[in-house]
């Protein structure tokens, strides 16, 4: 992938966004093709970016296509010490606007490039799971070799509790770190036909396959490690641990998976599909679909949303659609599609909500994505622990938006320093006693 092109105070047009492995210089290298060490920033290719014609046509880094300030921005300003680690350098976002250097130090192996042996992480030298590394293969498509993966930003984080950077060099403990865990995801959703596993649950109850378990208690114990640590350290009393997760994935019930076009191809058409005449015909520099257990389409021409709606209206049924959302019902929850100044390229033409259960896939290696609305996308685990705290369970429905605001009052920082709460107005999470 390369950047589309670019002319230096032109009005904007719209071009395709990548965010993900796309940008880096390598993506089938575990360090994301860095010239040396393990990566972050450094793995970025600048001519991979979008450019932006008020500034020259600039390259658009991940943390300044970000529009609001983030926790680490606000508390590196502050003078706290942050880090993170994350699945792919393009994460690097959460930094927030500026130079990129709101991250004192961010880890990112890419979890897209080829599974390789680690050295030095117990029984991941050879990988565990030799069916699952060939040159096609991600750490995603094994039930064993994600937890290796994963344990790479465990030992970050253990190194960060010890007073080290993520790689070992001598460091300050960070007052903001924290990684994501890609082995639950991978469990929910994942078929290795290779080994004869099948993760997910066993039924809408959300009894998880063993092949699940074993996820949830490599998370569970990882974190144990993380708490010992920090007992040991003398750290937990003055540490506020969150566990909470961006998304679920839909379906639970795996008797309500159904893949459109499905595996044989044979189930229907994607909403794509059918408004594959209104939409950009090319992936350089215009918005093409996003599909997963919702459709999202940015049109060639926005004026002809009412003829696309028309068409996915007469074909609901074999696209399993559930809503369609275009115009002032978009507003209710985002900017208004179209260009500035009145809309918001950002925005697609049209948001599909799929019936419960399907997802818009040919893919034999899924039983359930995310990035709708679904209830079992949206409805996630979130535990706040800390030795002072009384045990308690708060019923109240929340967001995960506010734990933003909360680790900065935590932190005895003002909430009000995120743009995005003072725009939202967003609270801190209840019942949180701060001493």
């Amino acid at each position: 992938m390369t950047a589309g092109a670019c002319t230096a105070g032109a009005p904007p047009t719209g071009t395709r966004t990548e965010y993900e492995e796309g940008i880096d210089l390598d993506q089938t290298k575990l360090n994301g093709g860095a010239p040396s060490g393990d990566g972050g920033i450094n793995s970025i290719d600048p001519s991979k970016l979008i450019r932006d014609p008020a500034n020259n046509c600039a390259p658009v880094y991940p943390w300044n296509f970000v529009r609001t300030n983030t926790i680490f921005g606000v508390i590196h300003a502050a003078g706290g010490y942050t880090a993170w680690s994350d699945k792919h350098p393009a994460y690097s976002s959460v930094s927030g606007p500026g130079n990129g250097g709101n991250l004192d130090d961010y880890y990112s192996p890419e979890i897209n490039s080829i599974p390789v042996g680690l050295p030095g992480i117990k029984g991941c030298d050879p990988l565990p799971d030799q069916t699952a590394v060939a040159a096609s293969n991600a750490w995603t498509d094994s039930f064993q070799n994600i937890r290796c993966y994963d344990t790479l930003k465990v030992n970050a984080i253990l190194n960060q509790i010890s007073g080290k950077t993520h790689d070992g060099r001598p460091a300050q403990v960070p007052d903001i770190f924290g990684m994501n865990f890609q082995a639950v995801s991978v469990g929910q959703k994942l078929i290795e036909t290779s080994v004869g596993q099948t993760g997910g649950y066993t039924d809408g109850e959300g009894r998880p396959t063993s092949a699940l378990l074993k996820e949830i208690q490599f998370v569970d114990s990882a974190i144990g490690e993380v708490v010992d640590l920090l007992e040991e350290n003398g750290l937990l009393r003055s540490t506020l641990l969150v566990i909470s997760a961006k998304h679920g994935q839909s379906p639970i019930d795996p008797n309500r998976f159904f893949p459109i076009p499905g595996h044989s191809g044979a189930n229907g058409q994607a909403p794509s599909s059918i408004v594959a005449s209104l939409l950009p015909d090319s992936e350089v520099n215009q918005i093409g679909p996003t599909e997963d257990d919702i459709s999202l389409l940015w049109l060639t021409d926005s004026d002809q949303t009412s003829n696309a709606v028309s068409l996915l209206e007469k074909n609901a049924t074999q696209a399993g659609i559930g809503e369609i959302f275009t115009g002032p019902a978009i507003s209710q929850l985002f900017n208004l599609p179209g260009l500035p100044p009145n809309g918001d390229p950002r925005t697609p033409d049209i948001i599909i909500t799929s019936n419960v259960g399907v997802v818009y896939t040919g893919s034999t290696k899924k039983l359930a994505e995310h990035g709708g609305f679904a209830h079992d996308d949206i409805n996630v685990m979130m535990l706040l622990s800390n030795p002072r705290f009384r045990h308690e369970t708060v019923s109240s429905p929340v967001e995960t938006t506010r734990v933003a605001p909360t680790i900065l009052k935590a932190l005895g920082l003002d909430p009000n320093s995120l743009q995005s709460v003072r725009l939202e107005h967003t609270q801190v999470l209840p019942e949180i006693r701060f001493r």
